[in-house]
């Protein structure tokens, strides 16, 4: 009994030693600083931004309800959609995000949009490759707003 209490609490402190809590910190600093600056790409509608956080070989998927189909299509396709200069009605969107979970070599973020004639939500995958973070996969759902009446 005295035996397993012992291992449980070195167990414990280990799971919760500063260097462990410190990885952990910084993970998420580093997943943080990375959506920050994936919202200035979309703010800006600056495509070299999007290209600094994302792989080109990654996967956007999403169902389009007025398709009536889902949509795949390579990370780097996708990017194309930004011109390099902001959307028209860019002061009236609002976009945030919440870091859902990170470990040593994976994330998971959810960001969600509020756009004059959007509703959505982007789950984004990320992954420590080399040494760095990057969003290798999203996974988008949403819809059309109906006009203001």
């Amino acid at each position: 009994m005295k035996r397993s209490l012992l291992c449980a609490i070195f167990s414990a402190a280990l799971l919760f030693s500063p260097t462990t809590v410190l990885a952990q910190t910084s993970d998420h600093d580093a997943v943080d600083q990375l959506m920050q600056k994936m919202l200035r790409g979309f703010e800006a509608g600056d495509p070299a931004l999007i290209f600094e956080v994302l792989r080109k070989d990654g996967v956007v998927v999403g169902y389009s309800p007025a398709a009536g189909r889902m949509v795949t299509q390579t990370t780097e396709e996708w990017a194309k959609g930004f011109t390099g200069e902001p959307a028209t009605d860019e002061a009236q969107r609002k976009r945030s995000y919440r870091i859902l979970d990170v470990t040593p070599h994976a994330a998971q973020v959810k960001l969600t949009l509020d756009y004059p004639g959007w509703d959505g939500e982007d789950y984004l995958a990320l992954l420590k490759i080399d040494g760095k973070w990057m969003i290798v996969s999203k996974s988008w759902s949403g819809q059309r707003k109906l006009p203001a009446s």
